[in-house]
């Protein structure tokens, strides 16, 4: 690499400047709480998180991905895009990107569900659920905005891993609260079914960034 050439970090290293995303994750969920209601919500927090560029604040915590996510399952490259059924570089901002609108929108629903059916309870499986539902979303934007490019796609994976390990946190606690019975049996399959694909969308929308990063193709 040349002295002009920029040095290209991988996940790993994204994972290490990633020192103040806890923080960012407080603040969204303070400004989802705050403008849930509000007809241009998706833009105020796009504004108020800094979204329209790159991140560069630093994370204060770096976490091993527990990785609950089968890929095994998938081919690497193009086998994807048959499951989830879209292309990333098709999209110019997050709120038009189908994985960010179905774990956004499953995070409404089930703020909405657990103010309705959760609300008081004190137990832990609850508590895990409700702090995890709008990690995923908020990871998926943050990771979006880093783009596609070889200098910062691996930025954009460091962040979907978080969020990835958040959806993994979410299922789990799901898993629990049917299994305790806290939920009428419908909505918990309903929701199982719902975190479920949200989890493994991104386990799969990762190992197309993945790959993209090993091609060097930005």
């Amino acid at each position: 690499m040349s002295k002009n050439e920029p040095e290209i970090w991988d996940e790993y290293r994204w994972e290490q400047f990633f020192r103040e995303s806890d923080k960012r994750t407080d603040k969204y969920s303070q400004l989802l709480d705050e403008y849930m209601d509000h007809p241009d919500r998706d833009r105020i927090i796009a504004e108020e998180m800094g979204w329209t560029r790159l991140l560069d604040e630093l994370e204060v915590e770096s976490k091993d991905w527990i990785g609950e996510f089968d890929f095994n399952g998938y081919e690497e490259g193009e086998e994807w895009k048959r499951h989830t059924g879209h292309e990333p570089a098709e999209f110019d901002s997050f709120e038009n990107f189908p994985l960010y609108q179905k774990a956004f929108s499953f995070a409404i629903d089930s703020i909405k569900m657990a103010d309705e059916h959760l609300v008081d309870l004190d137990d832990e499986s609850v508590r895990a659920f409700c702090r995890s539902i709008i990690v995923p979303s908020a990871k998926i934007a943050g990771g979006f905005s880093f783009g596609l490019e070889m200098e910062s796609i691996g930025g954009n994976i460091a962040n979907c891993k978080r969020g990835l390990i958040a959806a993994n946190q979410m299922l789990n606690a799901l898993y629990e609260i049917g299994e305790k019975e806290i939920l009428d049996r419908e909505l918990y399959l309903e929701f199982y079914g719902r975190a479920k694909e949200v989890r493994d969308e991104l386990g799969i929308y990762i190992v197309e960034l993945r790959e993209r990063f090993r091609r060097g193709v930005s």
